[in-house]
């Protein structure tokens, strides 16, 4: 049997159809994933960014939580501090320059619920150490910090039992 001339044309014009036909579904697959490639990259990039950004901020907590243990208070706003070096100056030397006002500025802005603070914090821990090493009842007394309305302590009343196993 003999191969026609026809039938090798027909068959290579065959196999030229599949091959275009496959070549455009794969043309348009490899489009697919190329946009979806770049939509990917979109959103890492976005989320990159925001990552960024909260690796900044926890560095900026990180720093504000070191400062607040620090024995001296951690870090005091502007004027507090200018009213402390101004009572400071008053105390050592006498100077009232310009103490009535910070006192007023600091009382305003660093009142809190009980009513205010009239000298600061750090001198305030101080009087209240020397405090209970003057007064006897400070002494003898214990001093528990409460957050709520109410204090309870366990108590027991009925003694202590005791027994032998085995």
């Amino acid at each position: 049997m003999a191969v026609d001339i026809k039938d090798v044309e027909q068959v290579a014009q065959e196999l030229q159809q599949k091959f275009d036909d496959f070549k455009a579904k794969n043309d348009k697959r490899v489009d697919a994933i190329e946009q979806e490639k770049g939509k990917l990259a979109g959103q890492v990039e976005t989320l990159n960014g925001k990552l960024s950004e909260l690796e900044n901020l926890k560095s900026d907590l990180e720093k504000e939580l070191l400062e607040l243990k620090r024995p001296a208070g951690g870090a005091q706003n502007k004027l507090a501090t200018e009213h402390k070096e101004a009572f400071v100056g008053f105390l050592r030397k006498g100077r009232e320059d310009g103490l009535r006002d910070l006192e007023r500025k600091a009382l305003q802005v660093g009142t809190d619920e009980d009513g205010g603070y009239a000298v600061p914090e750090e001198l305030d821990r101080n009087i209240l150490n020397l405090l209970k090493d003057e007064v006897v009842m400070r002494q003898e007394a214990t001093v528990i910090t409460v957050g709520g309305s109410d204090y309870k302590k366990l108590v027991n009343l009925g003694g202590t039992a005791s027994g032998w196993v085995g």
